[in-house]
């Protein structure tokens, strides 16, 4: 399980301990249930128009049944582009986490030459006064992007989650549907960022620059930037990254 999983499921079952859904769940059946008096109103004033009855009341129970097994739907349709995510990286990364190991093996080697790496370009003058801030900058961007994804994936993951009854009540709503269709459009564009995440990692991995190690040994980064130091080479990979 990436970290990322790991975050959005703590946020969840925070939510799921707090009384947040049951309530958000219950205004949600209320809106459901008036809309579908005014779809009954509507079929009324149009002659009895059956059809149009039969229609409304089909799309009306079936997001009924959404609602009541709401968290349930809304873990499995996660579970499931996780599973993918996981398919992707386990066939390309042999199910490492790519952007986890580096931010692993940045920090083992900034700990072991990062602060002799730096000395050394600053007693180098004005180019090494010039390296050591990109250093440090570039040695900070990743870790804090790292957490920044994981922080703002969770964040949008979970809104979707709390707000999802009251869209999807509106769903059948004459009028009002499209607010739930752009809503099912937002969770399947937040769900296939996992997706991303793992081919993004698959390709990382499948031209050699997975690792710390691979991109020393090269020497270079994606066909450029050879004969640079190392740290400074680390530093441009990272905020690639």
């Amino acid at each position: 399980m990436f970290y990322y999983e790991q975050f959005f499921s703590t946020a969840l079952n925070g939510i799921d301990r707090s009384n947040i859904m049951p309530i958000t769940i219950q205004i949600a059946q209320v809106i459901l249930l008036v809309s579908f008096l005014v779809a009954v109103y509507e079929s009324f004033i149009r002659g009895g128009d059956v059809r149009m009855l039969g229609v409304a009341a089909v799309k009306y129970a079936g997001v009924g049944l959404i609602l009541l097994g709401y968290a349930t739907v809304f873990r499995d349709v996660n579970a499931m582009f996780n599973s993918f995510s996981d398919f992707i990286a386990n066939n390309t990364t042999s199910g490492t986490d790519i952007f986890k190991v580096w931010l692993s093996d940045l920090g083992a080697f900034f700990n072991q030459y990062g602060f002799q790496k730096l000395f050394e370009l600053i007693a180098g003058g004005f180019a090494g006064l010039f390296g050591a801030p990109f250093i440090l900058l570039s040695y900070l961007v990743y870790p804090l992007t790292y957490v920044a994804f994981c922080f703002f994936y969770s964040f949008y993951g979970s809104v979707l989650y709390v707000v999802g009854p009251i869209v999807l009540s509106l769903l059948p709503a004459f009028g009002l549907g499209s607010f739930g269709r752009v809503y099912v459009v937002n969770l399947m564009t937040f769900h296939f960022w996992g997706v991303i995440y793992s081919i993004l990692g698959g390709l990382i991995t499948a031209v050699n620059i997975g690792t710390v190690q691979q991109v020393l040994t090269s020497g270079e980064f994606m066909g450029g930037f050879a004969g640079l130091e190392q740290s400074l080479l680390l530093g441009v990979a990272s905020i690639f990254y």
